[in-house]
């Protein structure tokens, strides 16, 4: 049980093929704007809407995530371990749910890269309905993710930072962060890394 009353927690969810600074960058901006006391970060073994692989396997990258949050007092491994079918998000959002108080808000964090595509993630809604869905921003993605599927279809629910610091979240709302955003790819770092 992740107590406390006045807690609000995140999760970053990925398979951190490979975990780079951007990872970070995301988590403490996430931290600082959202007030949030603890953001965990589930790794999944395998992307459900991708067909390859991880090119590094999941201890290692375990591993890795472990040595770049070091030094983070807020930042936290999630063990996967004992959630069913942990690959699918609402699985792992439901479980955190309910290791939670019903006042604590529970924050999903994703790249707006990702919003594109997230209404084609299993049980999204459900995702939407356990948790608050936290859009950041990367170069180039804006105006793709605002005008995807979700960001159309639940635009009424869009709201912003001010309201979801001062109030208790609603089912499907939803908030998009204009940080500067951060240019990385963890699918160039791979190109990278094994030339």
């Amino acid at each position: 049980m992740i107590k406390g009353t006045k807690k609000n927690i995140g999760v970053l969810g990925g398979t951190f093929d490979p975990v780079h600074k951007g990872h970070l960058t995301i988590s403490r901006i996430a931290i600082q704007k959202l007030k949030i006391q603890k953001l965990f970060w589930s790794i999944t073994k395998q992307n459900p809407l991708k067909k390859l692989k991880p090119l590094i396997d999941e201890k290692k990258r375990i591993l890795l995530c472990k040595k770049i949050i070091k030094k983070e007092k807020k930042i936290f491994i999630l063990n996967t371990k004992k959630i069913k079918n942990s690959q699918f998000t609402h699985n792992v959002i439901s479980s955190m749910r309910r290791r939670i108080n019903v006042n604590q808000k529970l924050f999903f964090i994703i790249g707006a890269d990702n919003l594109i595509n997230f209404h084609k993630w299993k049980n999204f809604k459900k995702i939407m309905s356990l948790s608050t869905l936290v859009v950041m921003n990367r170069p180039g993605y804006k105006k793709k993710a605002l005008n995807s599927f979700i960001g159309k279809k639940f635009k009424k629910f869009k709201t912003n930072l001010s309201y979801i610091n001062k109030n208790m979240p609603k089912n499907y709302q939803w908030v998009f962060i204009n940080n500067r955003g951060i240019n990385i790819s963890s699918s160039k770092l791979r190109i990278n890394l094994y030339k």
